[in-house]
């Protein structure tokens, strides 16, 4: 155990093992304690053959809790660790910090506390999504949001560009209990979308591979058939630019582009 407690929140990736860094492989052996939280079999397997001193986070969800209740329990019982003293590992799916408070509030708390705490970057989703459907994000440029957030708040969308909706499954889900996808709220989303884009717009519903060995879902679907598509927990939806990005001409003007530069010819 050492004389000061610390955490290290690091990242897994998605991909099992495979994304996996060699500073996050060498982080989790030299723990004193690893938490992680996962549903399946196959993380606890992997991450006991690096260090076989493993809490599971999972228990702590319960069904019907709010999830925040959950979050507040694993945040508990992580800076409990710390302040008595161990060298703890908090593995998260992907990268620590995205799509997760809880890693987040941890840090915050514990450096308020004088405890070294801090966070190692790992592969998130957005990642593998990027490679396995050949997206440069820069190039037509990338909105992303969290899929509740979107419908819970005023949002501003260009169509020239991706518009990516993360847990696009519990889309509308202000109790933060549901797991599971609500088909009529699923209806509420479709129908906002279409303030912006065409119901025959066509649409991409991503899941990243868990495993080397599997193959990412890409499923091509148009916008009005969203409601009674197959959404998981792990589904993203992806929407394509509508249309080309327009030219301001009035900038390359201030810019100072000549007459027979490429951006003039757009």
């Amino acid at each position: 155990m050492s004389e000061a407690g610390r955490l290290t929140c690091i990242g897994l990736g998605i991909t099992l093992g495979s994304q996996l860094t060699e500073l996050a492989r060498n982080q989790l052996a030299a723990a004193d304690v690893v938490f992680f939280h996962s549903n399946t079999h196959y993380l606890a397997g992997f991450l006991q053959q690096i260090n076989p001193k493993l809490v599971d986070l999972q228990p702590f969800y319960q069904p019907g809790q709010p999830r925040s209740h959950s979050y507040q329990a694993m945040l508990d019982a992580v800076i409990a660790a710390v302040t008595a003293g161990q060298n703890v590992v908090w593995a998260c799916y992907g990268h620590p910090g995205v799509a997760s408070w809880p890693p987040h509030e941890a840090i915050r708390q514990l450096t308020a506390q004088g405890y070294s705490a801090k966070m190692q970057a790992g592969i998130a989703a957005d990642a593998c999504l990027y490679a396995d459907l050949g997206i440069d994000p820069l190039a037509e440029g990338c909105q992303q949001f969290e899929a509740s957030q979107f419908l819970f708040y005023q949002r501003t969308v260009d169509v020239s560009a991706y518009l990516i909706l993360w847990q696009v499954a519990i889309a509308g889900d202000f109790s933060l209990a549901r797991l599971q996808s609500d088909s009529s709220y699923i209806d509420i989303l479709c129908q906002h979308l279409q303030q912006w884009y065409p119901p025959g717009h066509q649409v991409i519903l991503y899941e990243a591979a868990d495993l080397a060995i599997w193959q990412h879902r890409a499923e091509p679907i148009p916008l009005s058939a969203l409601a009674q598509a197959r959404l998981n927990q792990i589904t993203t939806l992806v929407i394509p630019p509508l249309r080309p990005k327009s030219i301001n001409r009035q900038m390359l003007d201030k810019l100072g582009v000549p007459a027979d530069h490429p951006l003039r010819q757009v």
